[in-house]
């Protein structure tokens, strides 16, 4: 009815009564003849099923209230949308409250000066802002904006990195098309990772063990010749060069390492480098070459003269900075590292089978054994505490440690020392291959096996991906055989969080439900040996399964092109919210002189649509948007993250969902690099160590940003969301109903077909 009354003014009297009929779902206008004729019962289904398809459910459930016949076929669809359209009614009433909660919240802590967690407040009144656009030019937010730049400054000049990266990254959150936020959070985010880096518990050695200026130099080669565009190379060296002065900035550096302790070796070295790099800067431009030799020159002579710090640290600190002005996905993997990178695209390594972080308590926690496993075999469970591992303590251990010793050779043993309640029990371990699970249901049977059944009845099945390692493909075919042999109908294919993978597997999943030569990618570079096309080459032995894909802000790279490849060819509709924008390609290049690798960004890809949306700091748009959208607000977000880690969780120590911390729950304000907190011995290996930003954690202060000492404020706010999926139940609604059209084309034929277990709501 208000997309009718929308256009009232344009329309005569006799037009919009004949509007306001046809809104009502029993008359139309004739295509001949101008006249007004009911709607047939058969029409007013198809329409229904056709307004399902594309998202307006709510004119759906109007043209399905007006149909007599179908008997329990119509109710079943009627009973479906009104439930749905009763969710949506809460959700949007929960949203309006929670934004006029938080928008109170926020205007409160400026009030007292506390710009940060005013900030914070903001955050999540934009998420449920029924138009962002006019919330984010908002007097009252513009002039927090002010207020907090000009607190971050301050917080700059007295080296205080995360009250600073506090700010700027709320910024960048808030304003996503604005570039200044982003660099500016970059820069800090640098900053507090060395504070992080140098903090007394963590081994930064073990970190930069066999770093090697001549890996370093054999990259530059690389990207000279392979990157997706023309190097600029002036940009890689300023970037490099800036990235010691960041270092010789850092508190936790100065303390760490004499040289740059000592202020008078530290002036010498920043001097020297500020000299080259205003000779960069006034350099018409930079060859490869001479790049080169001025990071050589830098890392053997400057830093030997001055700071004397060590190479490895030095070599590290100049590509990692040379590499940003590129794109993020562009990285040396050192030779530590490349081992966990391995375990990943791989899929398999050997291990005992468990998924651990560092809890906030800074132990060893054990999320959850996996199925099949030495560790579940010998009972290990959720909620374990890893206190040693053949007697010896894992005091002071960063986690990539941990997991490195507790992985060995093949047949090899290993005793965990575990502390469960008040008691402590040893486990010693045969170590086996273990094969990290990228393919999960919707929840788990009695056998602790993934159920993939939405809706056994009428034959929806569902497949989570949560990466696209080597066995995706033949995992994803194991299972849509077991669905088919039960009577699979239909497909829900939850991409939902998945960051990407391999190409090949990308290209793989895709042809399973596509058509003989329908376009998949396509992939162009700068060196013709990138341009490629791929085309499914057989006709996909799910080519006919009706399927809706699930997306959101974290599915990217092969994520994306699934998504897109099956929207594009109209084999698929796609549910949820604007996907990553991750549209470029990745080869691998092992470095000759030690186990290192570059990670190098060598071409674009692009949907069969011809688009390539990848994301950079100035795009308007990026990514994959859903044909159906449905977003989820921060609390529906973090009950998502409980329902999902409570389904993967396995054995007699699974965590009631009621009492799930939110401790490792999605944060709107992300951590820094390399600090999230969850790695696996034989789960899908992650960063190391724990998140150093509280974020929405430090909501109570009772300390202004001018240092005022004030009393506590309360404010609080319960997650008072109900333990729903609002995109899993829209793409189930649209299967349900697809299916359920298919299986009765006609009323006349529903009623003719009505049997007792279809009359079931």
């Amino acid at each position: 009815m208000p997309r009718i009354l929308q256009c009232a003014g344009r329309l005569t009297a006799f037009a919009l009564i004949a509007c306001l009929a046809v809104s009502a779902g029993r008359t139309a206008l004739g295509s001949d003849t101008d006249q007004i004729r009911p709607l047939s019962p058969d029409e007013l289904w198809r329409r229904s099923i056709d307004l399902v398809g594309k998202g307006d459910f709510r004119t759906a459930s109007d043209y399905v209230r007006q149909i007599d016949e179908g008997g329990s076929v119509t109710e079943r669809v009627r009973s479906w949308l009104q439930e749905y359209e009763t969710q949506q009614a809460q959700r949007r009433e929960l949203d309006r409250q929670d934004f006029d909660k938080y928008v109170g919240y926020a205007q409160a802590r400026i009030g007292r000066k506390e710009y940060r967690y005013a900030l914070d407040w903001a955050l999540m009144a934009n998420d449920c802002a029924p138009d962002h656009e006019a919330f984010l030019k908002s007097d009252w937010l513009q002039s927090l904006v002010n207020d907090a730049l000009a607190k971050a400054e301050e917080y700059r000049k007295e080296a205080d990195w995360r009250k600073c990266w506090h700010i700027y990254s709320a910024l960048a959150v808030l304003y996503e098309h604005e570039p200044r936020y982003q660099e500016l959070e970059a820069e800090v985010e640098t900053l507090l990772r060395l504070d992080f880096l140098f903090d007394e518990k963590n081994d930064w050695q073990e970190r930069l063990e066999k770093v090697q200026w001549a890996d370093a130099d054999e990259a530059l080669e690389h990207i000279e010749a392979w990157y997706v565009e023309p190097p600029d190379f002036k940009k890689i060296a300023e970037s490099g060069l800036r990235q010691l002065l960041l270092l010789a900035e850092s508190k936790a550096a100065q303390k760490t390492f004499e040289g740059l302790g000592n202020e008078f070796d530290r002036k010498d070295f920043e001097d020297r480098v500020r000299e080259r790099l205003e000779q960069v800067r006034v350099a018409p431009t930079l060859s490869r070459r001479e790049t080169a030799e001025i990071f050589e020159r830098v890392v053997k002579k400057i830093n030997d003269q001055t700071v004397r710090l060590p190479r490895e640290l030095v070599v590290s600190e100049l590509m990692r900075g040379g590499l940003e002005p590129l794109d993020e996905y562009t990285s040396i993997i050192w030779p530590l590292a490349a081992d966990e990178f391995d375990k990943h695209t791989r899929g398999d390594f050997i291990g005992v089978g468990i998924s651990i972080i560092k809890n906030r308590l800074d132990e060893i926690e054990v999320v959850t054994p996996l199925e099949d496993t030495p560790a579940y075999e010998a009972g290990v469970q959720a909620g374990d505490i890893i206190v040693k591992v053949d007697g010896n303590s894992l005091e002071g251990y960063s986690l990539n440690k941990v997991v490195d010793t507790i992985t060995g050779p093949k047949d090899t043993q290993v005793t965990l020392t575990i502390r469960r309640d008040s008691d402590e029990l040893d486990f010693t371990l045969r170590r086996d291959k273990v094969k990290i699970q990228s393919v999960k249901g919707v929840d788990r049977l009695e056998s602790e096996r993934w159920n993939h059944w939405l809706d056994k009845d009428l034959g929806v099945g569902y497949i989570r991906i949560l990466n696209f390692q080597r066995n995706t493909v033949e995992d994803v075919k194991n299972v849509l055989s077991e669905l088919e042999a039960g009577g699979l109908r239909g497909l829900v294919l939850d991409l939902r969080g998945n960051p990407g993978g391999l190409l090949d597997t990308a290209y793989q999943i895709s042809s399973l439900f596509l058509d003989k030569e329908d376009n998949v990618v396509s992939t162009r570079g700068r060196n013709r040996s990138e341009n490629q096309d791929f085309d499914a080459y057989t006709n996909g032995p799910w080519s006919d399964l009706p399927m809706t894909i699930l997306v959101d802000e974290g599915s990217a790279s092969a994520s994306e092109i699934v998504a897109g490849a099956v929207r594009d060819n109209q084999h698929g509709v796609v549910v949820g919210e604007t996907t990553f924008g991750k549209f470029s390609v990745q080869n691998l290049i092992p470095l000759r002189r030690s186990r290192a690798k570059l990670k190098l960004t060598t071409a674009r890809y692009y949907l069969p649509s011809g688009v390539s949306l990848h994301r950079t700091p100035t795009s308007e748009k990026w990514g994959v948007e859903p044909d159906i959208p449905v977003k989820l607000v921060q609390k529906e977000r973090i009950n998502l993250w409980k329902m999902r880690r409570e389904a993967e969780r396995i054995g007699p120590a699974k965590q009631n969902l009621a009492e799930a911390t939110e401790d490792q729950a999605p944060s709107l304000l992300e951590a820094p690099p390399e600090t999230a907190a969850e790695a696996g011995v034989g789960g899908p290996p992650a960063p190391d160590e724990t998140d150093p930003v509280d974020g929405m954690g430090e909501l109570f202060a009772d300390e202004s940003d001018d240092g005022e000492k004030l009393p506590p404020l309360e404010q609080p706010d319960e997650n008072n969301r109900p333990m729903d999926d609002p995109q899993l139940d829209t793409a189930l609604l649209l299967m349900r109903v697809k299916l359920l059209a298919e299986q009765h084309p006609t009323l006349a034929h529903a009623d003719a077909r009505t049997t007792p277990a279809e009359a079931r709501p």
